[in-house]
């Protein structure tokens, strides 16, 4: 098994040294993300930022390298970029994330331990891939246990994701995992709340993701089994729509918020959805027990929204409902000191949330 740091040594060493610190570049699966920020008086301060939509299917677009070439250099023109370094991260579908409790032996090297550790979890196939991990942070942990967050992804895929960035022509300087990324916006954005513990919904159209921080260290990431394509099947299945009639509805209307009370539509869908949002609180409800446990009682403070469900109209009272902490919609460009317009602003909150926290590596936070 290899470490990202060894795939990407030779890159670095080739690589031309200079202050312009580096893109966090989020191939997105619809949407090439951007952001690149410099550090002023202590503080970030956002240089650039943009989100761009795929001219064809990813996939197309990924396998035809001219056009793959002339639309990232398009998107790199769309704002003050300087340079072309960039951070990225796998996509979610290629990285297997391992929450890991390690011990570690005297005088054995960490890395040695989580290796091993990770090798008996993935079983046959461990030496065809890639790793990397990150240290959870714990209130209990002692001299010899580690709790990690291993990031697994197969060689191959990894390779292929190398020479996409090649063909793009940026310079890839570190691939990233992609909740500690989050998680590092996440400590930016909270830096001095050292004791609270703040969560992150990304909902997906599949899946969707519980990211958890506790002051500057990620705690927590995890798949969960909601997103949009489980709700559009729900409202489908009980109105006995087509499923992108469903979808649309959903995104009209929301999910049943508060503001839809006296609303007949309203109160029908919060009606159908009940279930899937009861599942959801379930999963919330199991993730405060286990941040207690973790943090010796330390509750979730607040939770953040990000992702396709973050458009929903009243997504954030639902939600509130369901868990009873404050919920808010995530705004990433709240890391930086930026002068964008209010509607640029808003415009670029939901897609950049990756890709701000892979332009924040090598901060303070990691």
């Amino acid at each position: 098994m290899k470490s990202l740091s060894d795939l990407l040594a030779g890159l670095r060493a080739s690589g031309k040294q200079t202050a312009v610190r580096p893109i966090g570049a989020d191939f997105a699966a619809n949407r090439l993300n951007l952001v690149q920020a410099d550090v002023h008086d202590g503080r970030w301060r956002l240089r650039a930022a943009a989100s761009v939509r795929y001219p064809m299917p990813r996939a197309d677009l990924f396998a035809a390298p001219k056009q793959l070439a002339r639309f990232v250099d398009a998107a790199l023109r769309s704002a003050p970029f300087q340079g072309r370094r960039v951070v990225s991260a796998l996509p979610p579908a290629d990285v297997r994330i391992l929450p890991l409790t390690v011990h570690v032996a005297a005088g054995q090297p960490e890395a040695q331990a989580v290796a091993r550790a990770a090798a008996e979890q993935l079983g046959n196939g461990a030496a065809d891939h890639v790793l990397d991990y990150y240290q959870v942070r714990g209130a209990d942990a002692d001299g010899t246990e580690r709790q990690v967050l291993v990031a697994a992804a197969l060689k191959p895929r990894v390779l292929d994701y190398l020479a996409t960035l090649e063909a793009a022509r940026p310079e890839p300087l570190a691939l990233d995992i992609g909740p500690t990324a989050i998680g590092r916006l996440l400590g930016t954005m909270h830096g001095n709340e050292v004791g609270q513990s703040v969560a992150l919904l990304n909902f997906g159209a599949a899946r969707s993701y519980l990211t958890v921080i506790w002051g500057r260290r990620l705690m927590l990431d995890r798949e969960i089994d909601f997103g949009e394509d489980r709700l559009a099947r729900s409202l489908a299945a009980a109105l006995d729509l087509p499923a992108d009639t469903a979808t649309h509805l959903l995104r009209e209307h929301g999910i049943g918020g508060r503001a839809n009370a006296h609303d007949e539509l309203g109160r029908a869908i919060r009606e159908i959805l009940h279930a899937d949002c009861r599942a959801l609180a379930d999963e919330l409800a199991h993730t405060q027990v286990y941040v207690a446990s973790r943090t010796r009682g330390s509750s979730i403070s607040r939770v953040y929204l990000n992702g396709s469900l973050a458009r929903y109209p009243d997504i954030h009272a639902r939600i509130g409902e369901l868990i009873d902490v404050p919920v808010h919609l995530l705004n990433p460009l709240g890391a930086f000191e930026h002068e964008l317009p209010d509607a640029r602003a808003a415009e670029l909150a939901t897609p950049v949330a990756l890709a701000a926290g892979l332009a924040l590596r090598g901060g303070q936070h990691g």
